[in-house]
């Protein structure tokens, strides 16, 4: 197969349009990429960073702690077993407050039915306060 020639440019061309981006450029910056790259790699295996001990899955380490809106769900996994406290926190109360606006109305209609549900609503923000306090206190 008779492959294409490649033609010099001239400095004509130079002042016209310049230097074609493909293959010219690009083969330099690739090739100073790869150079950078292999310095790199070079210097990772010969001066390698200490990793430390190994984790360890089964224990915390001191002074972490989840961002503030997991703070109440980090707490109460530690007074409850946890299968109950995961099934409690993902499982039933998220589905739970998405049916709310769903059945407000019907229970509404009733007497003492606003009341109660405003009630268990303002114990459970009360709760969920105070185990998010609890739980950036430090205590267990």
């Amino acid at each position: 197969m008779n492959q294409p020639e490649r033609r010099e440019t001239s400095p004509e061309e130079h002042q016209k349009g310049g230097v074609p981006f493909f293959p010219d450029h690009f083969v330099k910056e690739m090739s100073v990429m790869a150079l950078v790259a292999a310095i790199l790699w070079f210097l990772a295996t010969l001066m390698p960073m200490p990793m430390g001990e190994p984790a360890d899955p089964l224990r915390t380490p001191p002074g972490i702690k989840p961002e503030w809106y997991f703070l109440a769900v980090f707490q109460i996994l530690k007074y409850v077993p946890k299968d109950a406290g995961i099934i409690f926190s993902f499982l039933i109360f998220p589905p739970l407050l998405m049916l709310f606006p769903l059945t407000y109305n019907w229970y509404s209609k009733y007497t003492y039915g606003r009341l109660v549900v405003h009630t268990i609503g303002a114990l459970g923000v009360l709760t969920a306060v105070f185990l998010s306090l609890l739980a950036y206190l430090g205590f267990e």
